[in-house]
C-alpha cells in the first residue's frame, strides 16, 4: 500500500479562494532539488500576494504523466508570475491555463507551455 505524504491543492486551498489560472510545474526524479528550490522561491517572492502554491505531487495524476508542482492564482498576478516563472524555472518545463470549465481546451488551445510541451493524459477530459 502507498502512502500518500502530500495533499493535493484542492484538499489546502482555502475556501472561497480565486484562482483563475494554475501552473503545472513539472520534473523528473533527478530534478527534485531544482523544484523544491522553485517552491521556496516562489514561497518567498510572492509572500503576500494571492498566488496558492501546492505540496509537490511525487507521482503522474489526471492527465499529467510527471510529477509536478501546482500553483493556482488569479488574473491580477498573471503579468507579474508568468514571466517570474519562465526567468527562474531553470530546466523545468511549465504549463500555465486558464480556469474557466472547459478542460480540455484549457489544457490545450488556450495553454501557454513555457519550455518543452509534456504529453499530457487529454483523454481524462472526453
Amino acid at each position: 500500500m502507498k502512502t500518500r505524504t502530500y495533499r493535493y491543492n484542492s484538499e489546502w486551498m482555502p475556501k472561497g479562494f480565486l484562482h483563475d489560472w494554475d501552473a503545472h510545474i513539472y520534473y523528473i526524479p533527478e530534478q527534485i532539488d531544482v523544484i523544491e528550490r522553485l517552491r521556496s522561491m516562489i514561497c518567498t517572492e510572492f509572500k503576500n500576494d494571492e498566488i496558492f502554491v501546492g505540496d509537490i505531487i511525487p507521482e503522474p495524476i489526471g492527465p499529467h504523466t510527471l510529477p509536478m508542482l501546482e500553483v493556482n492564482f488569479s488574473q491580477a498576478q498573471y503579468y507579474k508570475l508568468v514571466p517570474w516563472l519562465d526567468e527562474y524555472r531553470e530546466s523545468l518545463n511549465i504549463l500555465v491555463h486558464p480556469q474557466d470549465g472547459t478542460d480540455y481546451d484549457n489544457h490545450t488551445a488556450k495553454a501557454l507551455w513555457l519550455g518543452q510541451p509534456v504529453r499530457l493524459k487529454l483523454e481524462v477530459f472526453k
